[in-house]
Order: structure tokens, then sequence, then C-alpha cells
């Protein structure tokens, strides 16, 4: 099964990106800042029975990157 790691996936292009990947069968690993609301998409996305995985933080911080 494909995985994809979408950023910014709680809000917007993100979230629609991730709802249609997941809907069409593929694995998440979700990021955005804010861990509320990402928490929320990764439920919602999950709906699709898709695994998802989400991992609040920053992409420009090496180490959340590393553990992306």
């Amino acid at each position: 099964m494909p995985v994809a790691i979408i950023t910014g996936a709680s809000k917007g292009l993100g979230r629609a990106l991730a709802e249609a990947l997941a809907g069409r069968g593929w694995d998440l690993v979700l990021d955005a800042r804010g861990g509320r609301v990402l928490a929320e998409a990764a439920r919602a996305v999950a709906g699709h029975g898709a695994r998802v995985e989400a991992l609040p933080g920053d992409v420009t911080d090496a180490g959340h990157r590393a553990a992306l």
C-alpha cells in the first residue's frame, strides 16, 4: 500500500489531499504545526479507512523532519 507524507495537513489543501488519498487506499503521515487541529483532521481522515500517523511540529525544525 502506498504511503504519503503530507505537510500542512490540518486544513485547506493539505487536508483535502489527505482525504482524497485516504479514499484511494493510501496510508498517511500527517504533519502540521497545530497539534489539536491536526489530531481532529487525522481522526476524520482515518474514517476513510487509511492508516494515519499524525506528528505535530514545524518542518523547518531538523529534528521534526527526521521524525517524519
